[in-house]
């Protein structure tokens, strides 16, 4: 547990602050001691112990009938049993008027989507009406839901990391793991697709990749290498 709390334990903050630039190159092989170790080209490697004491698993890479799903929030208007929210524009691609969405435990139809005409929450206006009338004013939540596509390279959504630089996944490069960036497609609530980056039969991180972010944080950009006094 000691060499866990030496990761998790480091804020963020502390590991991407103007500090000191660390007096090892990452070109090599840097190994602070806290149970891991990063190699350039390569990523981060964990000793045994380290894997076990946070839990570390991995899977492959495998093809998923994905459901997409979203949800939008919506505010219930004067007009009886309507509610309106917004939609990107990607989102407003795939709505239609008619559609059927779950509210809660009931259901709505969508009336109508329109373009705002400025700028605002979302490029687009969704009107929905309700199974039943809310109070005016009332926040409600609406799930929309479409057919399942063909079989895709899908990850769990867990599997992911999104940082200010993008969104990436650790995949498992001989006895490393690889931060790898990715691009993404449909989702539901358990997958996401991987239109780029990553292809079926690879072996991923599933849990915990924020563990190993930070770990890869302490190595390079702070922990015992830093300079500044933290």
């Amino acid at each position: 547990m000691k060499l866990l709390l030496s990761i998790l334990c480091l804020p963020i903050a502390a590991a991407l602050s103007s500090c000191s630039q660390s007096n090892a190159s990452p070109s090599h092989t840097v190994a602070p001691e806290n149970g891991a170790q990063f190699k350039e080209g390569k990523g981060v490697s964990l000793t045994t112990l380290m894997m076990e004491s946070i839990g570390l698993q991995t899977a492959e890479v495998q093809e998923e009938k994905i459901a997409p799903s979203f949800t939008v929030n919506l505010q219930a208007i004067q007009r009886g049993s309507e509610a309106s929210g917004w939609l990107t524009e990607a989102q407003a691609q795939q709505v239609k008027p008619g559609m059927v969405v779950e509210i809660g435990s009931t259901q709505g139809n969508v009336l109508r989507i329109a373009k705002a005409p400025y700028l605002t929450l979302g490029d687009y206006e969704v009107t929905v009406q309700t199974a039943a009338p809310a109070e005016a004013g009332a926040a409600l939540t609406a799930t929309f839901r479409f057919p399942a596509s063909d079989a895709v390279t899908a990850i769990p959504k867990a599997a992911l990391l999104t940082t200010a630089e993008g969104t990436f996944v650790y995949a498992k490069n001989d006895e490393f793991y690889l931060r790898t960036p990715v691009k993404v497609g449909s989702a539901n609530g358990e997958h996401v697709e991987i239109t780029d980056g990553l292809y079926t039969g690879d072996e991923i991180v599933t849990t915990p990749v924020m563990s190993l972010w930070l770990a890869e944080l302490q190595i390079l950009r702070g922990g015992k290498a830093c300079n500044c006094g933290h």
